[in-house]
């Protein structure tokens, strides 16, 4: 169907989604990714062609990352993700949030040592439960996620397929549980690398928000809607904390969602310079505009969504980083998928009707 202005467009639309880290805010994420998927579910209903074409995440953004593209389909994924966090809810109605300082079940443990407050191994066990990895590694959806090299300090990022500048490797347990490294309450993550083992700390320790691979992630052919839906876990404004806990949580809210901002800018300021790029290419000497073609062709005209999945609320109402209790996450679930949906169906509308 083309060519009706109220009709389903006739390009293919693909989406990037790019998942944060936030611990038990990764509930919210949840709820957003079941919003995000009844949305495409409905724009497949009109008629139209759309994709989800790669999914970035950082520590719990990774594990939701991983329950999504180690599934057969959508169903699938909402099915792997609930029994995920089904598994890490601390059934305790009367006991604070803050209890999961404890443990988190089929998470983590507290069990002090020199380097770290926890230990995380059982998240190798209970991976592989909720995400199939052979599907992960053969899926058409590119998956991304990242780790600080505890030693050299570099971001490493590890990815199903070649993705941008980034090597496929075969992503297995331990590269998610190294995107979720964080420190210094969690060990660093052994992996090996050829001959010799590194050493990872959480990604989020150098950006919480992985848009570049994201990005380009996205194939470069003309005649493509691109949108990059990105979901953001951290207020800018917030309640004046009243404890060291709260001065905690409000620190990392500082530091894991100002990079966004700044990203979010400089996306902003190479679209405008693609448009300004393409607005006077035809005006250049013939001798140039086949240069201009070549250079520029692996830069991609994106639409940026932000899903802001937490605002202004008082710190009673589960923003904290700890509250895996049931209560916490359903309610932050509910939450995410009643902000995300209605946001992303008009998006999707404004975006892709011809």
């Amino acid at each position: 169907m083309t060519g009706a202005k109220n009709g389903p467009s006739a390009k293919k639309t693909e989406i990037a989604l790019v998942l944060q880290g936030g611990g038990a805010l990764g509930a919210y994420e949840y709820g957003a990714i079941l919003g995000l998927f009844d949305a495409m579910d409905a724009e497949e209903n009109k008629g139209r062609q759309i994709v989800l074409k790669i999914v970035t995440g950082v520590s719990i953004g990774a594990i939701n990352a991983a329950c999504i593209v180690g599934a057969s389909d959508r169903n699938d994924a909402r099915k792997r993700l609930c029994e995920l966090w089904n598994d890490f809810m601390i059934r305790a109605p009367f006991l604070s949030g803050d209890i999961a300082l404890l443990g988190v079940p089929n998470f983590y443990k507290f069990w002090p040592s020199w380097t770290a407050l926890y230990d995380t191994e059982q998240l190798l066990t209970t991976l592989p439960k909720h995400v199939c990895f052979e599907t992960l590694n053969a899926s058409n959806t590119a998956f991304v996620v990242t780790a600080v090299d505890v030693e050299s300090g570099q971001l490493k990022w590890f990815a199903n397929r070649k993705v941008g500048k980034i090597e496929p490797t075969t992503i297995g347990p331990r590269h998610v549980l190294a995107s979720g490294s964080l420190a210094p309450q969690f060990p660093w993550t052994d992996i090996a690398d050829g001959a010799e083992e590194r050493h990872y700390w959480d990604g989020g320790i150098v950006d919480n928000t992985p848009l570049g691979a994201a990005i380009d992630g996205f194939t470069s052919e003309d005649g493509i809607d691109r949108l990059l839906v990105v979901m953001n876990l951290f207020p800018v404004k917030a309640k004046l904390p009243m404890s060291l806990a709260q001065v905690n949580d409000r620190v990392n809210q500082l530091r894991f969602g100002n990079r966004l901002r700044q990203d979010a800018e400089n996306a902003g300021l190479i679209n405008d310079l693609i448009s300004t790029i393409e607005l006077l290419a035809p005006y250049a000497p013939p001798q140039l505009q086949d240069e201009i073609t070549k250079k520029y062709a692996a830069y991609k005209q994106v639409k940026t969504i932000e899903v802001s999945l937490s605002g202004d609320k008082t710190y009673s109402d589960m923003d904290g980083f700890r509250d895996f209790s049931s209560r916490g996450i359903r309610w932050r679930r509910d939450e995410g998928r009643d902000i995300a949906h209605p946001k992303l169906t008009d998006a999707f509308n404004n975006r892709l009707a011809a």
